[in-house]
């Protein structure tokens, strides 16, 4: 949940609730206030305790139950977990996991927009995590950039869900709309029905102002701002040229005009550099800083399994030197804010001061070995290999997140596991061997069956895949013989291409639609080629 700056707890503010005792204040939203808390494993969280008002209304209880229920059972990357949670507390609670890292509002606010290639970045996580929420019957309602958070691995979507038990509420009276402005949708903006599209829009929005700074429907009252996202077309310039189109069409006011959130995720890991776009170096050190702080206030029991560590150590974090030396110096003023002014340390504050008056010892020379050569060196450690190691962690029966780019490179740099049921999930894995030509099935023409493999010789491992078909997903062909015909070949079947693209890139001629894999006949309607497939047919249209 909400990593805001760490401010000192209040008289006012309660030392504990449920289960969870409280540290520092977070920050507070449009349901309550938020704190950084510690179970009694002594893991960070973030804790959110709903403002009174609400907890007054029964109708708001019983549906925060209900969506604290379905936000549970979002189990995707790029959401925060849903960890507890009391609708019959006085007031009600709810507890997630805690994000060590600022809000994209805060991270633009004081460092401004993000490069293309962070952009792209932050999209691709960011629909990556909309499809978990959307896979489970979850509409966000509510996606702003306060609502983002900015971790070393990628971004955190927070509060989904939740919005529609608040929204219930405000129905009530009809007296507001609940969202943030300039960030809403034209349907939930005209009180209509609202859904996926929804959040693509709010998505798209997200998208404008971290790529320019500002909100694309400009600054200025509810009312303002709502004729404008109703009326009015967004400025978007400063927009980066390669997403100008995609955020474009993401903020059209019908909401069957947006793409899904497929073609968004596929647009902007494609422009990514492989899905490792790496964020600004000062939003790096902002990320850092959070880290080591939270480990100040909650740090690991010494008991745990692994020390229960839940962030990398400073030392571990890929970070610049000069940027190091910044987080030192925050550091030290942090840890005079928690010894306090009159230099008594809380109890969760002890172990700065213990740390910071107690001089480090000495590191001791090396001292030559009377019977070492003076040739004599020591036997470098092998570095690891993060590629192998990647391949090495895939098994048969797992599904990829990667295609074949027109390049015809993997649109990925290295594999990663994905669960199958995805519409992100393009491959299955066979099998995994040793030698590359094992993949290759003999006298098959064509089977949608390729080799990704990494080495060479004795080294290599390779990946046995199968292009997973599902219906309305795309992929790219070529002109055949004459201007009427159509060929494609294994590695074709293994590209994906948004279907609402217009144009097919350099070197193909056709968008195919997939519209049934199917052992029976192909459905009637458009441009229709179909081709023998592992035994079945494939239905395709060109788009």
């Amino acid at each position: 949940m909400s990593s805001e700056k760490l401010k000192p707890l209040e008289a006012s503010d309660p030392k504990k609730v449920g289960g969870y005792r409280l540290l520092a204040r977070l920050g507070a939203g449009g349901m309550g206030r938020v704190y950084l808390g510690r179970s009694k494993g002594g893991r960070p969280v973030a804790v959110k305790v709903i403002h009174p008002y609400l907890a007054e209304d029964a109708q708001f209880r019983r549906r925060f139950n209900a969506e604290v229920a379905a936000a549970r059972r979002v189990g995707g990357i790029h959401t925060v977990q849903v960890v507890d949670a009391r609708a019959d507390a006085d007031p009600p609670w709810l507890v997630t996991e805690y994000i060590a890292g600022p809000s994209l509002h805060e991270a633009v606010g004081e460092h401004g927009a993000f490069s293309a290639a962070a952009l792209a970045g932050l999209g691709a996580g960011l629909a990556e995590g909309l499809m978990a929420i959307h896979e489970r019957g979850v509409v966000h309602r509510d996606l702003k950039p306060g609502n983002v958070l900015l971790a070393q691995d990628g971004p955190r979507i927070i509060d989904f869900g939740i919005a529609r038990a608040l929204d219930a509420t405000s129905q009530t009276t009809r007296t507001s709309v609940v969202g943030t402005p300039g960030f809403m949708s034209p349907e939930q903006l005209r009180g209509r029905e609202v859904g996926p599209a929804s959040d693509v829009f709010c998505l798209a929005a997200v998208l404008a102002f971290a790529a320019t700074g500002r909100r694309p429907f400009g600054e200025g009252p509810l009312e303002a701002l709502g004729y404008r996202v109703v009326n009015e077309e967004p400025d978007l310039t400063g927009v980066p040229e390669p997403l100008l189109p995609l955020i474009a069409s993401g903020l059209e006011k019908d909401p069957q005009d947006r793409p899904g959130l497929d073609v968004f995720l596929e647009r902007c890991s494609a422009l990514a550099e492989g899905g490792d776009a790496p964020l600004p170096e000062p939003v790096s050190t902002m990320i850092a800083t959070r880290v080591a702080e939270t480990e100040v206030l909650a740090p690991p029991p010494q008991d745990a399994p692994g020390n229960g560590r839940q962030f990398p150590p400073l030392g571990r974090m890929k970070l610049p030197m000069a940027a190091a030396a910044v987080v030192g110096v925050l550091l030290v003023a942090f840890a005079a804010w928690a010894l306090g002014d009159d230099g008594n340390a809380p109890a969760t504050s002890k172990a700065i001061a213990t740390v910071q008056q107690t001089p480090a010892s000495p590191t001791p020379s090396p001292q030559p070995s009377e019977t070492a050569s003076a040739t004599d060196s020591p036997t470098p450690i092998p570095t690891p290999d993060p590629t192998r190691k990647a391949f090495e962690k895939i098994s048969a029966g797992d599904c990829l997140d990667a295609y074949k780019r027109p390049s015809g490179e993997w649109s990925r740099s290295k594999p990663r596991a994905v669960g199958c049921g995805r519409s992100d999930a393009y491959l299955k894995v066979l099998k995994v061997v040793d030698d590359s030509s094992e993949c290759i099935r003999h006298g098959a023409d064509l089977d949608g069956e390729l080799r990704w493999s990494y080495g060479e010789d004795a080294n290599e491992i390779a990946l046995c895949v199968q292009r997973q078909f599902r219906t309305g997903d795309c992929f790219l062909a070529t002109k055949g013989e004459n201007e009427n015909s159509v060929t494609i070949s294994n590695s074709d079947l293994m590209t994906s291409w948004p279907c609402g693209a217009g144009s097919a890139p350099e070197e193909y001629d056709y968008i195919l639609r997939i519209t049934a894999f199917t052992s029976g006949a192909c459905p009637p309607g458009g441009r229709r080629v179909h081709w023998e497939v592992r035994g079945r047919t494939l239905c395709t249209r060109i788009v």
